[in-house]
């Protein structure tokens, strides 16, 4: 009996409660507003706004597929992720090359596509142009990137109509490279370099060391040896080869004198064939010619010094002992003025790419002087941020000094209006070398052809 009492009280009280709530006309409570928190920007030492509140996946093309390379971008990649904690970056190795065909496919199939690709900044106007990669203007003027953080020619490069189209991440420059142990062997001045290629030729003379059968047991120099185009050699002609409207000028008395320069020093050595056999008995470093002391001097990119830091070569002289490799590097020689060429890489973001945001922040982060010298230390590589180029770690090496210095008369040598110039003109070397056409007229035919394919033709 008193559970049923308990039970009715309780029924009745819960009844009461929902008369009163039914008669209450007063206002509503004031939901709380639900707001985003406000984005914590820090500005990094090259004036440039990070955003570490954004978020996401960024997927990254590259081809760095050895360890020193692979390690240094994973460093790289570790720092950028300590200033974007809420980004995880994966890098995926491509072929060179394929890297590049795999990603254009993907962005005109509309899926597939990293968020961020290395892109070969000399092809970034023509990529750009075929809707490739993706403006980043708006993002730029937003965020400070403004081009003044990079050497002059790698923005340029970066730019298409006004607009960039991808960060200048890392460049180089080209030198000359020699072999101080062979200098003093034969009674040169180990500290003198040629400066000239007159100087060349006579040092040539001392240098160069025959086998009894009247062939090459070492040779001097051969300006196809290395990582010199007959373009680098014609700046230090006074070749421009691209006039100030971006036109090709390829049958220019000095770019003619200097693709005739080179057949001599061919010759000099039995002819393109002879020099090819010659050099078909060496490979990568550490077997590579120069360091296996049958090449004196050749050009190459400051990357190089990192190889002959790593593997330390050894060098058998004349007395049969075998002593470390002694080397320097030096301006490359030149007929009327000190020259170099800079060729290098970007970051872009491809066309449709998932989170275009996120990979924005990383390139940002990875383009900054702190991921720039990281880079640099473990590469050798010239970032493209000029203050990351002054890392007092790297100016620890006098070699380093000299590179940075070599970058203020470096060149560029692309033009946006013909991007295909120089694929053009390398395919035309061979030829001349075999003696089977004259530079002049290799160079006309060049000239032609590249005059008919301007930038505003489409790409098939």
């Amino acid at each position: 009996m008193k559970t049923r009492k308990r039970a009715s009280a309780l029924l009745t009280l819960v009844i009461l409660v929902g008369s009163l709530a039914a008669c209450d006309t007063g206002p509503a409570p004031t939901p709380t507003a639900v707001t985003e928190p406000t984005p914590t920007f820090k500005t990094l030492p090259n004036g440039v706004r990070l955003d570490p509140s954004v978020s996401g996946t960024v997927e990254l093309w590259h081809f760095w597929a050895s360890p020193v390379r692979r390690n240094a971008l994973r460093r790289v990649i570790a720092l950028c992720s300590a200033e974007l904690p809420n980004i995880q970056v994966n890098d995926v190795v491509k072929g060179f090359g394929a890297l590049w065909d795999e990603n254009r496919e993907a962005v005109l199939a509309g899926q597939g596509m990293p968020s961020v690709i290395v892109e070969d900044r000399p092809k970034i106007n023509e990529r750009a142009r075929d809707g490739i990669d993706s403006n980043l203007k708006e993002w730029a003027e937003r965020d400070g990137v403004d081009g003044s953080q990079f050497w002059n020619f790698t923005w340029q490069q970066s730019v298409y109509e006004g607009a960039p189209y991808g960060i200048p991440y890392e460049t180089e420059v080209r030198v000359l490279f020699y072999n101080k142990s062979m200098f003093q062997e034969v009674g040169l001045d180990p500290n003198t370099p040629p400066q000239t290629w007159a100087d060349l030729e006579e040092i040539a003379d001392r240098l160069d060391k025959k086998n009894p059968d009247g062939t090459y047991e070492r040779i001097a120099f051969l300006p196809i040896v290395g990582n010199a185009s007959p373009v680098t050699w014609g700046y230090t002609n006074g070749a421009d080869w691209i006039d100030e409207a971006g036109r090709p000028v390829l049958t220019d008395t000095a770019a003619i004198e200097t693709l005739e320069w080179m057949k001599k020093w061919l010759d000099r050595y039995g002819g393109y064939d002879k020099a090819r056999e010659f050099m078909s008995q060496f490979g990568p470093a550490p077997n590579d010619a120069f360091m296996s002391g049958k090449v004196a001097m050749f050009v190459d990119i400051n990357g190089y010094a990192s190889q002959l830091n790593f593997y330390r070569p050894r060098w058998q002289g004349s007395s049969g002992g075998t002593t470390s490799l002694e080397w320097a590097v030096s301006d490359i020689p030149y007929a009327k003025n000190k020259a170099s060429w800079s060729g290098g890489f970007a970051l872009s973001i491809p066309r449709g790419a998932p989170n275009a945001a996120a990979a924005w922040e990383f390139i940002k982060c990875a383009t900054a002087p702190v991921a720039q010298s990281s880079w640099a230390r473990d590469t050798y590589s010239m970032p493209a941020n000029i203050s990351a180029a002054s890392d007092p770690l790297l100016l620890a090496d006098p070699s380093w000094k000299f590179f940075v210095e070599a970058m203020e008369y470096t060149r560029a040598g692309n033009t946006p209006i013909y991007p295909q110039w120089s694929n053009e003109l390398d395919a035309r070397f061979e030829p001349i070398w075999r003696g089977e056409v004259t530079a002049a007229e290799a160079m006309a035919e060049v000239q032609r052809i590249v005059l008919e394919q301007s930038i505003t033709t489409p790409t098939p």
